[in-house]
């Protein structure tokens, strides 16, 4: 955590991270109950509300708090292999997610992946333990853990069914006994879920346990522009402020009236499915696409990116040769040679299918793969300390079979399927605004430097790189960046007032007035260009 204290967006939060902030603050203020339905998954921002209310709004004490979390969840999943398969088995899983770079990563920036990895790590320590000690305790465990998981990660609500089936065909107990056990789990689950579901119900008279965000993010994974990552729905507005705002102002004007949250997320679906039939062919190549995405090594970043981050953290470096490249494979093989004890297993394989489905279904971002990783860990672990055994034993037939199957699945998991240039560059790119806004215009202007050597084909880092050198002064410079962006996208919004600004401030007045006159073409009702030509003329 020390060698990240500088990293520019842990000092000037941006995307996700400075909505979950915001929205903390405002709830520390007083605000706990809200003013409208969640459209957001609300338990983070809420822990972090907690932890605000008690030590005040500190970055470090929150990263702290997550790193405490990820702890604790290092010890679940060891107890979890260890009730699973062995000890053995237990230790190595503690110490792979112990050292696994992403986990590592993920408890040191400020979003909701930390929290949904203990809540994981809890939810499948107390389904092992239930299984084996078939207590009430451990089914009321399971359902408040997968409660508050659903208030983190929305998708594991496709989890609800699975574990009263697992309890009711997998738990060797009378059927009173199972039918408890039920009860206490239903109880749990409820006991988190039904307040959230009337406080919705009470701000915008429709009742739903989580959010109301599910449509406009299937619409994003699956229309017929999708590539498999997050694009939002208008350029430019990545951030929380702007997403809830932007499904509903579109899809009023589309039908032509005001709509609830649920009507929202409704167009929103259906919109996706309509235009999925529309070409059914390419929406089966997507799935395949993104299923392979899912499976691959690349930790698909978002506003930050574990790989800008590896810049500044030693641990992170392990990133090179531990990734969910090499977890995955083991993980197959994990899977493979702990199949013979399937009927103890079977929910585990659920767990796991499930989320991949989840993600699958809906676009790929790193943390959103996260808990696939977690759920593999245990067998990556059974399938490492498989392979020993078979080594020390000269098993060499079923070491030879085991190598096939970690070779093939390893290429597939290690093949590029990303424009991992031009994420990396985004990435660069954030950094050189978080830096600049945060006053340290040297470091935001070498940042946006890197960001454009990594992908000179990236308008916007010419953009923010423009800003930068307005903000130190340079207009000269700030106006070539602005030209060059134009040149690589001329549809840039906002551009030609702002190299109207970098030409006026560097004397160049007709150049100027044509830059104003430019945005006022675009967009009549700019004051600023409008301001700006009464100005010189």
């Amino acid at each position: 955590m020390l060698q990240t204290l500088e990293v520019p967006t842990l000092i000037e939060l941006l995307g996700d991270a400075r909505g979950y902030f915001n929205w903390a603050i405002l709830i520390s203020d007083g605000d706990w109950y809200g003013s409208e339905t969640f459209y957001q998954a609300p338990l983070y921002p809420y822990f972090l509300a907690v932890l605000m209310t008690v030590f005040g709004p500190s970055i470090t004490l929150i990263r702290v708090v997550q790193m405490l979390l990820g702890v604790a969840g290092v010890a679940l999943i060891g107890l979890s292999g260890r009730k699973l398969f062995s000890k053995n088995v237990g230790l190595v899983s503690a110490l792979m997610l112990a050292v696994y770079p992403p986990a590592i990563y993920y408890d040191g920036i400020i979003q909701k992946a930390s929290l949904a990895t203990f809540l994981l790590c809890v939810l499948v320590t107390a389904c092992v333990y239930l299984q084996s000690e078939v207590r009430r305790r451990y089914a009321i465990l399971a359902g408040v853990s997968l409660g508050l998981l659903v208030l983190t990660r929305e998708n594991s609500l496709l989890w609800t069914p699975l574990i009263p089936a697992w309890i009711l065909f997998g738990i060797d107990e009378t059927k009173r006994q199972r039918w408890t056990l039920i009860g206490c789990f239903v109880c749990g689950l409820a006991l988190i879920v039904v307040p959230i579901a009337a406080r919705n119900a009470s701000l915008g008279g429709e009742w739903s346990p989580t959010t109301f965000q599910a449509g406009p993010n299937f619409y994003i994974g699956n229309n017929l522009q999708a590539s498999g990552i997050y694009v939002p729905l208008v350029a430019g507005h990545e951030t929380p402020m702007h997403e809830r705002a932007d499904a509903q102002r579109l899809a009023e004007q589309e039908v032509g009236r005001e709509l609830s949250s649920r009507e929202v997320s409704q167009f929103w679906m259906s919109l996706a499915w309509e235009e999925t039939r529309q070409a059914p062919g390419r929406w089966l190549q997507l799935m395949v696409a993104k299923t392979f995405m899912v499976f691959n090594r690349y930790e698909v970043p978002d506003v930050e990116s574990m790989y800008v981050f590896r810049d500044y953290s030693f641990p992170l470096q392990l990133s090179r040769i531990w990734h969910f490249g090499i977890l995955c494979p083991l993980g197959i093989w994990g899977l493979i040679a702990t199949r013979g004890d399937w009927r103890r297993l079977w929910l585990h394989y659920l767990l796991l299918l499930s989320m991949i489905a989840a993600v699958v279904l809906f676009f790929i971002l790193g943390r959103y793969r996260n808990p696939v990783a977690v759920l593999f860990v245990p067998f990556a672990a059974a399938g490492a300390v498989d392979l020993y055994r078979r080594l020390r034993e000269q098993q060499w037939r079923s070491i030879g079979a085991a190598a096939v199957v970690l070779v093939l699945s390893a290429i597939l998991c290690n093949i590029t399927v990303y424009e991992e240039q031009s994420l990396q560059a985004s990435s660069y790119m954030n950094m050189g605004i978080a830096a600049s806004k945060a006053g340290d215009l040297p470091t935001g202007i070498r940042l946006l430097k890197k960001a454009i050597a990594e992908f000179p084909e990236m308008a916007e880092g010419y953009v923010n790189l423009g800003r930068a050198y307005m903000m130190s002064r340079q207009p000269g410079r700030a106006a070539q960046c602005f030209q060059n962006a134009l040149i690589l996208d001329p549809r840039l919004v906002g551009v030609h007032l702002q190299l109207g600004e970098a030409f006026e401030l560097s004397g160049m007045q007709p150049q100027a007035i044509e830059q104003y006159q430019r945005a006022l073409a675009v967009d009549p009702t700019d004051s600023r260009a409008l301001k700006a030509l009464n100005r010189l003329r």
